[in-house]
């Protein structure tokens, strides 16, 4: 089934738009928020039905608006979305969809590098608008990303261990039983990316307005909220994989890759909903002290298991 990995973006985007009204569906259901109770008059419930595309709706009004560029902006605001999104599209490839994927023996290393890679262009993006308030969400989000990617490194790494492999598509089974430490490690490394609750710092309305897309409209914001899209749907499609996998093929696949996403899905719609926002400096001291003590652990416990036991 690798040879047609070449659809993965396609899957990645449409799934990605399912995955974001899910989130949103949950996390209203979760904080009691049920919307306004109004008659919707017969004409009008097709449209209704159709809300579940509402983020691809949103995706194009976006697309029909115009693109306002800040006087003091450099070329790479506009370079910085379009790479972000090449970065993720490439990711897809990488990322097995119900076994269907790139086969790369080194996989691992090149996904971890494209997710960094799509993380920077935001920034450098970002931060070229000469918007202050995209300057303190760039130097947010490089304080997490600092703090946050030795354990999301650490706690995949851990795998490739357990299994002797650096390609993702080895790595595939229901390791939450096998390094527990690692899944945990590896889900709030994915929570830190996604900026769920409580690590949504850089981009805090109240605070920032939207941090490092403050100064984007039109095209370009449509392209950081595909991007988004494709990015939500890598991480949560990588961890059902490593974590959630049940070896199987046919439609059995299919439906064991989709529950695996929607296990993930919900519990970090829970995480969302739960908790509120940590500041930088209690997001950082938190990633420094839990998931790096987590991720080590997780790696003695995978060298244990393959090199002692």
């Amino acid at each position: 089934m690798t040879g047609i990995f070449w659809i993965n973006p396609l899957i990645a985007f449409c799934t990605g738009i399912l995955l974001s009204f899910l989130l949103r569906k949950l996390t209203a259901r979760i904080q009691s928020r049920r919307g306004p109770l109004v008659s919707i008059p017969p004409a009008w419930r097709d449209i209704d039905r159709t809300k579940i595309f509402q983020p691809l709706y949103d995706i194009l009004k976006l697309f029909s608006k115009d693109t306002f560029i800040p006087e003091k902006a450099s070329p790479l605001f506009i370079i910085g979305p379009v790479m972000a999104l090449v970065c993720v599209a490439l990711a897809t490839l990488f990322v097995p969809i119900a076994g269907i994927s790139f086969d790369y023996s080194f996989g691992l290393v090149v996904l971890v590098y494209l997710l960094m890679g799509e993380i920077l262009c935001v920034i450098v993006g970002g931060i070229t608008s000469g918007s202050l308030f995209a300057v303190i969400g760039g130097v947010r989000e490089i304080e997490l990303m600092l703090t946050n990617e030795i354990p999301f490194i650490l706690g995949t790494f851990a795998l490739a261990i357990s299994y002797d492999s650096l390609s993702i598509r080895d790595m595939m089974g229901f390791n939450l039983l096998l390094n527990p430490f690692a899944a945990v490690v590896v889900f709030l490394s994915i929570l830190v990316k996604l900026h769920i609750k409580p690590f949504d710092i850089s981009d805090a309305e109240s605070e920032i307005v939207s941090g490092l897309t403050t100064e984007y409209s039109g095209k370009l914001l449509g392209l950081l909220e595909v991007t988004k899209l494709m990015l939500t749907f890598v991480l949560v499609a990588l961890f059902a994989d490593l974590f959630l996998w049940v070896p199987s093929s046919g439609f059995m696949a299919w439906v064991v890759f989709f529950a695996g996403v929607g296990v993930t899905t919900t519990m970090i719609a829970v995480v969302h909903s739960l908790f509120g926002r940590f500041r930088i400096d209690q997001a950082t001291r938190w990633l420094l002290k839990v998931p790096l003590a987590l991720s080590v652990i997780a790696v003695v416990w995978a060298a244990a298991g393959r090199y002692v036991l």
